[in-house]
């Protein structure tokens, strides 16, 4: 966290922190400068970044991304790229929506010795079976956090039939003080009784409240992974099934083609702490 005087000439500084702490990819925090720029803005507070980039375990080919269209919530459709798969994927049925998780390679693998206590990460994504009811399960997951999401997670690799996901980029901004306020943090913001004292100069003896807090976010996803373990089972040979009824029939293989708004999640898998999560609505526009 850094305390930085003179509100107006420390935009620039605070951009470049973000940019730095966020390999580039948050350029930006402040998009209207006049709102800034007034005289009761003593101090500006930059308070933390967090920056994640994970490569898929196992990537997905550039060759096989084809255009396809994407129906939005509205009943129109966009032409956007779309990863494409045929080896097993991680994925899980229920009623109404399927999820499926895509594992990121694990940092430093070949040292066995670490293995075990090496963080393991997935990007999990819920789609509905239909185009509509996106907000209600969003809702669901959001109230009853982590249960819902890690109760409905896959477990085991299946068969595909067709298998399509949107690549995109998204980008999120917003003051946030309000939801803060309605999660219960008031004394900041309380004009008669917020005083902020102890992050000033000791000679600054003026009392302070929070005005404003600004959080943005950006994800982008894409064929060597996304940038915000499990094994894949992947072979061209015989699976090994017989023709007699010694061993069960082959799985079903499953669809999963992600041609309408869907909820996306990435998690660490040992702690089940959600690290980024949202939604995609149109892939063909960074909103």
């Amino acid at each position: 966290m850094a305390l930085i005087p003179n509100p107006k000439e420390s935009r620039k500084q605070i951009n470049a922190w973000a940019a730095k702490a966020t390999r580039n990819l948050i350029t930006q925090v402040f998009i209207n400068p006049e709102d800034d720029d007034n005289d009761d803005t003593v101090h500006v507070i930059a308070n933390n970044a967090i920056y994640f980039k994970g490569e898929w375990r196992n990537p997905f080919k550039k060759e096989n991304t084809v255009d396809r269209e994407f129906h939005r919530l509205d009943g129109s459709s966009v032409e956007v790229p779309f990863l494409q798969s045929w080896s097993y994927q991680c994925i899980a049925c229920h009623s109404g929506f399927k999820v499926l998780k895509l594992p990121y390679e694990l940092m430093n693998e070949s040292n066995w010795k670490l293995y075990d206590s090496l963080p393991r990460f997935s990007m999990c994504v819920f789609l509905l079976d239909g185009k509509k009811g996106l907000r209600d399960i969003m809702e669901k997951i959001a109230s009853s956090l982590p249960a819902f999401l890690h109760d409905h997670l896959p477990k085991e690799y299946v068969p595909i039939g067709q298998f399509r996901l949107p690549k995109f980029k998204l980008s999120f901004e917003r003051e946030i003080q309000d939801d803060l306020i309605h999660l219960g943090l008031e004394l900041p913001f309380d004009k008669k009784k917020a005083n902020m004292g102890d992050l000033l100069h000791e000679e600054d003896t003026r009392r302070m409240r929070v005005n404003r807090v600004i959080h943005k976010a950006v994800i982008e996803m894409n064929e060597e992974g996304s940038e915000a373990a499990a094994v894949t089972v992947e072979s061209d040979d015989d699976m090994g099934y017989s023709m007699f009824d010694d061993y069960p029939p082959p799985p079903k293989p499953v669809n999963f083609v992600a041609d309408h708004p869907f909820a996306f999640f990435i998690i660490q898998e040992t702690s089940g702490a959600v690290v980024f999560a949202g939604h995609v609505l149109d892939p063909s526009e960074e909103v």
